[in-house]
């Protein structure tokens, strides 16, 4: 089987040859690499130099050299857009007192790590780019593209990925991950409640946007995968009622699914963190029929869910922490406790449930790695088995 055929093959809830460690760039779990300070860790602890997949800025280098390694697998994403020539924003930066702060002609001002694009630590957020409806207009004006590509040109682009052999993926952003990333979440629960034309505007907008530069990509291309990025929930569940997710954010997320559809795209997939227990049957209800990845920490269960939604596709679920150093006793009870009984219900991408940590070992990933081909009777991989 091929990458595609074994993909597709999980996702009918059928048998491949064998189950594929699959993960998709954002969460990636064991399977698409790690941030740079990350991978350091893994060489000093032995991993060899020539193994890529240092993830920065949602990108991995060299990602195929940690597909081959690690055995692994993910999908393929288009290389252009359909339109481009926003004015955007100019940006001025400082360092003071050990940090960088960024501030943007937006009047967003957000404070970080020096080098953060290669650590990766949450930013403190001091102001966003978008608190009333004038600086929601500044913004859409300025983020407004100017040119598109000619259909012509579309399609001399989409050729390329015609004869793919790995799964192919197309992003159509997301309703309350727009709200929340431009307004914060604190200012995006209250304007929900309280500025509820300001926020159907900027779904509206969005919407309108993916109609207009990726409907015609999912249309042409029909691939395997459409995900959504939300991150709408935390430790505790939604960020918002599932009636006002209904309200706001129903339209989106149905022209989403009915656009792939159409197209008879097999899997349209949502990113969340948190915990997605009640999320998952909300999302169900519009055509989604996978989310990813299903963090431990965060209250998730899978085994639950899968008997909740006999059809639907789970991703990740296995604990994070596990490859970390002192962590060595708790892999192979997290993986199988739960990889088994999943991948007999079928329809199981088995992954880490988030990206590895700057604690990780390289000897405690190659265990990890391990016991997973292992039970997924998955041969792939050149790393050394941990015996």
């Amino acid at each position: 089987m091929t990458h595609l055929e074994r993909f597709l093959t999980v996702a009918r809830f059928e048998t491949p040859d064998y189950i594929p460690i699959f993960g998709f760039p954002g969460a990636p779990g064991m399977s698409r690499g790690c941030m740079k300070f990350t991978h350091d860790r893994l060489v000093a602890t032995g991993m060899p130099e020539h193994v890529g997949g240092t993830y920065l800025n949602y990108r991995s280098s060299d990602v195929d050299s940690w597909y081959r390694f690690w055995g692994t697998t993910g999908p393929i994403g288009i290389d252009f857009g359909l339109a481009w020539g926003a004015e955007g924003f100019k940006t001025t930066r400082r360092v003071e007192d050990g940090f960088e702060t960024i501030e943007s002609e937006s009047g967003e001002v957000t404070r970080q790590v020096i080098d953060n694009d290669i650590t990766y630590t949450m930013p403190e957020f001091i102001r966003y780019p978008v608190r009333d409806r004038d600086s929601w207009e500044f913004y859409r004006e300025r983020t407004a593209p100017k040119e598109f590509m000619s259909p012509e040109d579309m399609e001399e682009r989409c050729k390329k990925f015609d004869d793919r052999d790995m799964p192919l993926c197309i992003g159509a952003g997301g309703a309350y991950s727009l709200v929340r990333g431009l307004m914060g979440p604190e200012a995006a629960s209250f304007a929900f409640h309280d500025t509820p034309e300001l926020v159907h505007d900027m779904i509206q907008w969005r919407l309108e946007n993916v109609r207009r530069t990726v409907f015609p990509l999912i249309d042409r291309l029909k691939p395997e995968i459409v995900t959504m990025g939300e991150d709408l929930c935390y430790n505790h569940g939604m960020m918002l009622s599932p009636d006002h997710f209904r309200e706001f954010c129903g339209s989106y997320y149905q022209e989403v699914c009915d656009c792939a559809r159409a197209s008879d795209v097999p899997v349209v997939a949502v990113d969340t963190d948190g915990n997605a227990m009640e999320f998952t049957g909300l999302a169900a209800s519009y055509g989604v029929n996978a989310i990813y990845p299903y963090e431990v920490k965060a209250g998730n269960d899978l085994f639950t869910l899968r008997q909740q939604h006999p059809r639907f596709l789970l991703f990740g679920w296995l604990e994070k922490e596990t490859v970390n150093e002192s962590n060595e006793d708790d892999i192979a009870p997290e993986i199988m406790k739960k990889v088994p009984p999943l991948l007999e219900s079928r329809g199981y991408y088995p992954n880490g449930d988030h990206g590895i940590q700057p604690p990780v070992t390289y000897p405690n990933l190659c265990r990890f790695m391990t016991i997973l081909h292992e039970v997924c009777d998955n041969p792939e991989g050149e790393f050394p088995r941990s015996r």
